[in-house]
């Protein structure tokens, strides 16, 4: 069955601060802008691609970047797969574990593209 991928890359919307840490409001504006491109969709799953994002979010953060998905919920009632790198793969599980204690099971992190791929096309 075809599955409807759309692919977000973090450059586009976030920034990184003089001290190296993410712009939190860049990193929430960037949940505004999947929204936003999402809510004319009917079907589809989320790719979004942090591997080559500038910058760390503190637990902090990715606590309040979680909280803040109830916002934009029928965006991220989809699958979404968030693509990181090797040493940011504890800072993407927590945000989706996060994520899921705000109702928000279907969001997974993960290292390679490929097993995001595979999970995301798989019903």
């Amino acid at each position: 069955m075809p599955t409807n991928v759309r692919i977000v890359h973090s450059w586009d919307f976030v920034r990184a601060t003089a001290d190296g840490r993410v712009d939190f409001d860049s990193a929430r504006t960037m949940l505004q802008t999947m929204a936003s491109a999402a809510a004319p969709l009917d079907d589809y799953e989320m790719l979004i691609d942090i591997r080559d994002a500038v910058g760390q979010l503190t637990s902090d953060d990715i606590q309040k970047l979680a909280a803040t998905l109830a916002e934009f919920h029928s965006t991220f009632t989809h699958k979404t797969a968030i693509l990181c790198p090797r040493e940011r793969f504890e800072n993407s599980f927590l945000f989706s574990t996060l994520a899921a204690t705000h109702g928000f099971g279907r969001i997974r992190a993960f290292i390679t593209y490929e097993d995001a791929m595979e999970w995301l096309i798989t019903s």
